[in-house]
């Protein structure tokens, strides 16, 4: 099969998901529902205590508004992408056409997790833009949007494997309470996790928001960061490889 019939109908499951999210983001409550708990940690945090709080030698300013974009790219790519496919298989009963369509799982995921990286870049560039004009000044390196691309492909795939494996919409909100709002307060958003006990810290740094925090805080290819890429990359290829599979074996 060619990487052209492989991928064909990603473009048009992409474009019916931006059509929707031009629908939605139109109403201004939609627009700062996904964004309001990332500012309101902003202004608390960053304008509060960024002047005044000192990590690794930087201001905590420095320090915080990378984490918040991390866990702004998070929540955005991995609630679109769960939320649409949870809405279109219990409410408007359109998944299952997108199902029998002569179109491949790699192409329903790729176009899928298009439309979340979408969602999850306007989100994250608002955070930065918010960031930039509370003073700070970040140092551009390949390795920040680098970093913040596979991190959205991760969590773009992880919300189609839970979209597709939910058997209940409160099931889907489960995934949304008890993994991705934790990883938001304990991977490093905030704090540094060399505050944690070891016992506690080692096991956050498995998960991939932690590499992608890392990566996001470095200055360049450091050893470091690196290795969170790498780390970040692998945790990325296993949740597509499973969310291909999912989408692959759906049965209503």
């Amino acid at each position: 099969m060619s990487s052209r019939s492989f991928l064909s109908g990603a473009m048009a499951i992409f474009l019916r998901e931006m059509q929707i999210f031009r629908l939605r983001i139109v109403r201004p409550t939609y627009a700062l529902s996904s964004l309001i708990t990332p500012l309101m940690y902003l202004l608390v945090f960053g304008l509060g205590l960024g002047r005044q709080v000192r990590i690794d030698g930087s201001d905590y300013l420095s320090f915080l508004i990378p984490g918040l974009i991390g866990m702004t790219a998070m929540s955005n790519a991995f609630s679109w992408v769960a939320g649409a496919i949870n809405f279109s298989r219990f409410y408007y009963r359109t998944w299952a056409l997108v199902i029998l369509a002569p179109v491949s799982p790699f192409a329903i995921c790729a176009g899928n997790i298009a439309a979340g990286l979408a969602r999850a870049l306007i989100a994250t560039s608002l955070i930065a833009l918010t960031g930039l004009a509370a003073g700070w000044r970040p140092m551009l390196t390949p390795v920040f949007p680098l970093a913040l691309l596979v991190e959205m492909v991760c969590f773009a795939a992880l919300g189609v494997l839970v979209g597709v494996k939910t058997k209940t919409s409160e099931e889907h909100m489960a995934y949304a309470n008890f993994l991705i709002t934790p990883m938001g307060f304990f991977c490093g958003t905030f704090f540094p996790l060399d505050n944690l006990p070891i016992w506690l810290a080692y096991p956050l740094r498995a998960l991939p928001l932690t590499q992608a925090t890392i990566a996001l805080r470095s200055p360049g290819f450091t050893a470091e960061a690196c290795l969170a890429l790498g780390a970040l990359a692998l945790i990325t290829g296993v949740v597509l490889f499973l969310a291909v599979r999912a989408v692959a074996d759906y049965a209503e």
